[in-house]
């Protein structure tokens, strides 16, 4: 019973890191060998800043930039992450999230209202081989100091799905 248990984590495992992988753009998900995660946000011209997110919560090194107008609202810049994440990790399932008291990040993972697609939250990324992953990938992109002077005030990131708060358990 062991060896089934290792070889389903292991498959399980291999699969979650293989969504995260971008296939179609080897572009967009580079490999850094020496990343300096300190410097997550760099300005490129007077309207955009450029931050770097993390596709993988194991390796600090898989990354991908993502150019944010600076005068974005913080809840627009997070919901631009998100949306980020979810296009290279989650194979762009539903997310959502809304700031609660200026200290609150709530994010909905939502499932698709299309039958038809069958990838989904609960069977695929909130499983009990890999919610762990999931919610560490989310809530290091929310709370890294990636846009400070935006979300200083951010104290909690709670993650809903199907109206229910996600704990590991």
């Amino acid at each position: 019973m062991n060896k089934l248990t290792a070889a389903i984590f292991l498959s399980t495992t291999i699969l979650f890191n293989a969504a995260c992988a971008n296939v179609n753009n080897v572009e967009s998900a580079r490999s850094l060998e020496n990343v300096d995660v300190s410097k997550t946000s760099e300005v490129t011209d007077d309207s955009l800043e450029t931050i770097t997110i993390q596709t993988d919560s194991k390796d600090p090194s898989k990354v991908i930039e993502i150019e944010l107008d600076v005068n974005s609202s913080a809840k627009e810049k997070i919901n631009r992450i998100l949306d980020n994440i979810s296009e290279e990790c989650f194979n762009g399932l539903p997310i959502e999230a809304t700031i609660v008291n200026n200290n609150v990040v709530e994010i909905e993972l939502t499932e698709y209202n299309d039958e038809k697609k069958s990838v989904s939250w609960q069977n695929d990324y909130l499983n009990k081989y890999t919610k762990k992953n999931t919610i560490n990938l989310i809530v290091k992109n929310i709370i890294e100091d990636k846009f400070k002077s935006e979300v200083s005030s951010i104290k909690d990131v709670r993650i809903y799905h199907n109206d229910k708060l996600v704990t590991l358990d």
